[in-house]
């Protein structure tokens, strides 16, 4: 099982930073983040998941990871007023515990799903019984993901702070059936000084390799976008 440890930040040169122009541009903004919210098939994805007795929000979750690891400026991060890039980002999830109160995981991510896997599943577990320590720290290594399966949408707004406005956040919502076919929305919000569409294009390429072909989850995986 991978143990946790938090990602290492090292500072972005701004002299040779090639969006210097964009991320100062929107820095003047006073809510400088883009929301999206897409439509996801994860019908193979799903069945995947269940073949294996494996829980679909943690194998969806390790996919949206893997996407946002996959990404270089979507590990960039503004922190303590400085840029900076991270190593790996670890996904932060919310839980919802017994007493329907909601709790904070933060998890772990090797980019093996064989390793990670069980590691978070353990951790959720821990955290949904309040026993799980929500691990101070004013690292942003992060990427939030909430769940929300009571209710699909086609639109949905996070809350804004401006100190962890740099983290992408998720929110996937309640499945529903076109036909056959297993669909999901899921919303991401991204800071525009960092990333642009292309960038976000990148990552849902990512994501839709990994939902037409869940196997991939089990293998290395480099990117090819272009």
């Amino acid at each position: 099982m991978t143990e946790f440890e938090w990602p290492t930040a090292t500072p972005i040169d701004l002299d040779t930073y090639p969006r210097r122009e964009i991320y100062r541009h929107f820095l003047t903004f006073e809510i400088p983040v883009v929301t999206r919210t897409i439509q996801i098939d994860v019908t193979d994805l799903l069945a995947h998941a269940k073949s294996r007795k494996l829980r679909f929000s943690l194998t969806l979750g390790f996919v949206l990871t893997r996407g946002i690891n996959h990404v270089p400026e979507l590990r960039h991060r503004i922190l303590h007023d400085e840029l900076v890039s991270y190593d790996r980002i670890i996904p932060s999830v919310t839980i919802l515990g017994p007493d329907k109160n909601i709790y904070f995981s933060k998890g772990v991510f090797s980019d093996c799903f064989a390793d990670d896997y069980p590691s978070n599943l353990a951790i959720i577990d821990r955290a949904a019984q309040g026993r799980e320590p929500n691990l101070g720290s004013d690292n942003q290594g992060q990427v939030f993901i909430t769940n929300n399966p009571w209710n699909s949408f086609t639109s949905l707004t996070f809350p804004y702070a401006r100190r962890v406005a740099s983290i992408p956040v998720f929110g996937i919502g309640k499945m529903y059936q076109i036909g056959d076919r297993t669909m999901v929305p899921l919303a991401m919000q991204n800071h525009h000084g960092l990333t642009d569409g292309y960038h976000i294009g990148h990552f849902i390429d990512i994501l839709n390799h990994h939902l037409a072909d869940p196997s991939l989850i089990d293998r290395p995986f480099t990117s090819r976008f272009a």
